[in-house]
């Protein structure tokens, strides 16, 4: 069957401007509602003057951090591609830590934040209020010697185990909380 060029020509064009139109990649973060981060640079510089809608987030003047304050689908032209910052309210969260610990022993403790689907959300910076009673008591983070990778978040929660027998931690971002008991060995 004879091959009409003509018709492969089109093809060949139309191919070619179709791949031309094809959408720059796309990286999304999940993040919560309250969240303040930096903005993510998976996709190099990121132009947040032109971030569509900006209603979900405030960005400081330079551009660099921003702060989550409504639900919605952020996209954020970058120098590679598109950063889009899913913004959703966070329905629980849950402090990740060791459940048993030896008298003496230093704890270093994450909020994880979840929304009503179970996906994590992110919230960065932002702050979150520990306590802890009975036989936890809060100590100081650790200096951070400037690598980051060894840094531990800002926002986590550090205790000491400082007496036997058990410990509660409350952990707070937002209206949202959890509580959890920690059992001090000996």
């Amino acid at each position: 069957m004879p091959r009409d060029p003509l018709r492969t020509a089109f093809l060949v064009t139309m191919l070619g401007a179709l791949a031309g139109c094809a959408k720059p990649p796309e990286t999304v973060y999940f993040v919560a509602v309250g969240a303040r981060d930096e903005v993510p640079k998976a996709r190099g510089a990121c132009r947040v003057a032109e971030a569509r809608p900006s209603a979900p987030i405030h960005f400081d003047p330079a551009g660099q951090t921003y702060e989550a304050v409504d639900p919605g689908r952020v996209r954020i032209p970058c120098a590679q591609g598109v950063v889009v910052l899913d913004v959703r309210r966070p329905s629980r969260v849950h402090v990740d830590t060791t459940q048993a610990a030896k008298r003496g022993d230093l704890l270093v403790m994450e909020l994880q934040s979840f929304d009503d689907t179970g996906q994590r959300l992110s919230f960065g910076r932002a702050p979150v209020a520990w306590s802890f009673t009975g036989a936890l008591g809060p100590r100081r983070p650790p200096p951070c010697t400037g690598a980051e990778a060894a840094c531990a978040p800002e926002n986590a929660g550090y205790a000491v185990a400082f007496d036997e027998g058990e410990g509660q931690v409350l952990a707070r971002f937002g209206g949202l909380s959890s509580r959890i008991v920690v059992t001090v060995l000996p």
